[in-house]
Formats: structure tokens, C-alpha cells, sequence
């Protein structure tokens, strides 16, 4: 009776799919903070408050 509840248990491993969801949110938030830096930064530099 235990061998056969064993042979369940991989059968259910496999047909779950945890592994997929978790990679999806990883590589999205990464390119989005990468071009905002780039445009805030010339901004300030056209527009010196010192020079008046």
C-alpha cells in the first residue's frame, strides 16, 4: 500500500507549473528602470538656476 501512494507523487510534480509565474515578474521590472534614469538626468543640466 505505500509503494503504490509514492508513485503518485512525482506524477503530481510534474504536471504543476510553479517554476513558469516566477520568472515572468523578474525580467519586466528590470528594463523599466533603466531608460528614466537616462532622461532626468539632461534635464537639470539645460535649466541651471545658478546662472540667473
Amino acid at each position: 500500500m505505500p509503494m503504490q501512494s509514492l508513485t503518485v507523487y512525482p506524477l503530481v510534480d510534474t504536471i504543476p507549473t510553479d517554476p513558469i509565474p516566477i520568472p515572468d515578474p523578474l525580467p519586466k521590472p528590470q528594463p523599466i528602470p533603466e531608460p528614466p534614469p537616462t532622461e532626468p538626468d539632461p534635464h537639470p543640466i539645460i535649466d541651471p538656476p545658478p546662472h540667473r
